[in-house]
């Protein structure tokens, strides 16, 4: 599998390589549409704000109001995203052809969450996608015996001493692998999220 870091796409776009926008949107499209559904917006209220978001991203990263040295960029995403999704719902809430949103709070904007409520979940998506994405990409880079290793240490919590029987290394080799492994999941992770001076 071909690995872009976040960072040489968002060159590519200051740059204004258009299939670098494309390549951008492709890649976070995922988390941002189940974080639009859990917001409670339909499948194509949720694609349009996906739309709106990735428009407002680009205009204001090409502008310079991203700077990757103060943070992550899912944080910046996310507070494009759920202002895109409050618009959404304000917008279909005035709808006469939408019945209004029922839940068990009384009224439409007391349904929406808190920002802290709505961060915790944009957090959950945002770092489940971006987990997905490089045990991915790992899994094609590293040594088979090695993602083994960090399979089962890691993933299955094995000890060691079993690890260490099942994939025929020594015991310091099991936790050499573990380390190497472990370590370029970092950097895929840091490549992903966009962080400063990342996998350039």
């Amino acid at each position: 599998m071909k690995w872009e870091t976040t960072t040489i796409l968002l060159d590519q776009l200051q740059d204004s390589q258009n299939d670098a926008w494309q390549r951008l949107a492709d890649r976070f499209r995922e988390p941002m549409l189940r974080f639009a559904g859990r917001l409670g917006l339909s499948d194509t209220q949720a694609e349009d704000a996906v739309q709106d978001t990735m428009v407002q991203f680009l205009q204001g990263y090409q502008e310079g109001r991203y700077d990757r040295s103060k943070g992550r960029l899912g944080s910046w995403l996310f507070a494009l995203m759920y202002q895109s999704i409050r618009s959404h719902r304000r917008d279909g809430a005035r709808s006469p052809k939408q019945s209004p949103i029922q839940t068990n709070r009384t009224t439409f904007f007391s349904a929406l969450p808190s920002d802290d409520e709505a961060k915790g979940q944009w957090d959950l998506e945002w770092d489940r996608h971006m987990i997905n994405r490089c045990l991915s990409q790992l899994r094609g880079e590293v040594n088979p015996t090695h993602y083994r290793v960090f399979e089962l240490m890691i993933l299955r919590q094995v000890p060691a001493k079993e690890v260490s029987k099942q994939v025929g290394l020594s015991h310091d080799a099991v936790y050499q692998a573990r380390y190497r492994v472990l370590k370029r999941l970092e950097e895929l992770r840091s490549e992903f999220d966009g962080v400063n001076g990342a996998g350039s």
